[in-house]
């Protein structure tokens, strides 16, 4: 499928020098890309967005069920940096929303918003952004990339179920999501017992949702690390800083954040703004943090520190806690070991476990499958690198491929793919500045490259 403006330009008659760029993927943080490049890409260009299950996706963040309560709120939703209100806008050229907005208790900024409702949103900026740019051109395939390669000529070979494609500069945005499989359709009737595998907010939406619509009368929650969420404050806070000089090693840096929690508890203002601080610092952190050290958080601290970024809407965590104490939900701490029709293997302290069930379904977040005939052929031509936890590959700031020091040709992983290089990486607020970040060093990159070759220079969009 071609999408074009209504008012398009062709490039001729130097249509040989338009610039090709592949996007794989076309989740929340392909999309995202797409809208970047089109708000700050000066000149016109080629644009293939690559996916043959395109879902807006942004890890914990924007959940894959369209029914699913987003649990990041309004004011954090906004696919402009530079205009934060630009979502709540958005929601308030809708009479619902608009009347709430104008409301004594109501403020949008602090709502949390359905995962359609955000798509929506995603999907028409999209659009018009795509309409105020005639000199570009969009292409939507629904082809599996199975490798990329450099090409002979300069630039990268895109090989699908389609053929081959040369790009100069190709955008992996494969992100992640729900395991292959997973249930998340209605069903008619009520089973007695479900079993919900995961320990994030979809799965404990899932878990909701399922008693909310009588589909269940009892259900397991199965968390691998015995965490859950926490929730968000009523309203919204900031950060909660401290004059305090920050640490730089692993065990200094939490023992700093315990002690600014308790603190912050004992004062009454909660955790939540000392988190949003940390958050922050987290990526400063990261990059001073010794391989070691980053195991140990992996091993260690990484299943609560998601508890705790990765909240649930305070409406949501009232209603679990309000099953988990009535009965209607039992939380399980183990490792699933194996899935079968009418039940799991459940690997605990005391062993393994058979968990009967009359329906399960896995919510775990799936990690990036770096096994992959796209990544294994990624890995093999030394195009990209594993981080040293498996996170995913690493990548600078701007989801800059970083192979070599000083070396870019033109290859980025965006969004959770850079797990193991940028702490939240994962989440819609840093999504959404990486994707403008990587358009603006796309620019400079092939603006060097043209100058350098006595072409005609590509650069930012100043308009």
């Amino acid at each position: 499928m071609t999408l074009v403006p209504a008012q398009f330009s062709s490039p001729s008659p130097q249509a040989g020098s338009l610039v090709r760029i592949a996007i794989v993927g076309r989740g929340f943080t392909g999309l995202m890309t797409a809208i970047a490049l089109l708000k700050a890409f000066q000149g016109p260009f080629h644009l293939v967005l690559y996916d043959p299950y395109p879902k807006i996706d942004g890890g914990e963040a924007a959940g894959r069920s369209a029914s699913t309560l987003l649990n990041s709120r309004v004011r954090d939703l906004s696919i402009d940096p530079t205009a934060r209100e630009d979502f709540r806008r958005w929601l308030e050229t809708d009479d619902v929303w608009r009347e709430r907005a104008a409301s004594p208790a109501g403020n949008v900024d602090h709502a949390f918003v359905p995962g359609e409702v955000f798509s929506a949103y995603v999907y028409q900026r999209f659009s018009e952004a795509l309409r105020e740019r005639t000199d570009v051109m969009v292409q939507v395939r629904a082809d599996s990339v199975t490798a990329i390669g450099r090409h002979p000529g300069g630039g990268f070979s895109v090989l699908s179920s389609d053929g081959q494609t040369r790009f100069d500069a190709v955008f992996l945005a494969t992100g992640y999501g729900l395991r292959d499989g997973a249930d998340c359709a209605s069903i008619h009737g009520s089973v007695a017992e479900a079993l919900v595998i995961g320990g994030g907010v979809h799965a404990v939406d899932r878990a909701l949702r399922l008693l909310a619509a009588g589909e269940a009368s009892h259900v397991t929650l199965i968390s691998a690390s015995g965490f859950l969420p926490q929730p968000h404050t009523s309203s919204a806070v900031g950060a909660v800083t401290s004059d305090r000089p920050f640490p730089h090693t692993l065990r200094g840096a939490f023992r700093y954040l315990r002690e600014a929690a308790n603190r912050a508890a004992a004062e009454g203002s909660g955790w939540q703004g000392i988190m949003n601080d940390f958050r922050q610092r987290a990526r400063a952190l990261w990059q001073g943090l010794t391989p070691d050290e980053r195991r140990r958080f992996k091993r260690h601290v990484k299943p609560i520190y998601d508890s705790h970024r990765n909240r649930l809407p305070p409406g949501q965590y009232e209603r679990l806690h309000r099953a988990i104490a009535g009965g209607a939900i039992t939380v399980r701490k183990g490792k699933v070991e194996r899935i079968a029709t009418n039940g799991v293997l459940l690997s605990t302290a005391a062993g393994l476990q058979v968990l009967p069930a009359d329906r399960t379904i896995d919510c775990r977040i799936r990690p990036t499958d770096l096994d992959s005939p796209l990544f294994r052929a990624l890995i093999a031509g030394n195009l990209v690198q594993r981080d040293e936890l498996d996170l995913g590959i690493f990548v600078d700031r701007a989801g800059r491929v970083i192979v070599e020091p000083e070396v870019f040709e033109g290859l980025f992983a965006m969004g959770p793919l850079g797990l193991g290089s940028l702490p939240d990486i994962d989440l819609v607020p840093e999504i959404v500045v990486q994707a403008y970040a990587a358009a603006e060093a796309l620019a400079a990159s092939l603006q060097g490259a043209q100058t350098r070759n006595g072409g005609p220079p590509a650069g930012r969009n100043e308009g």
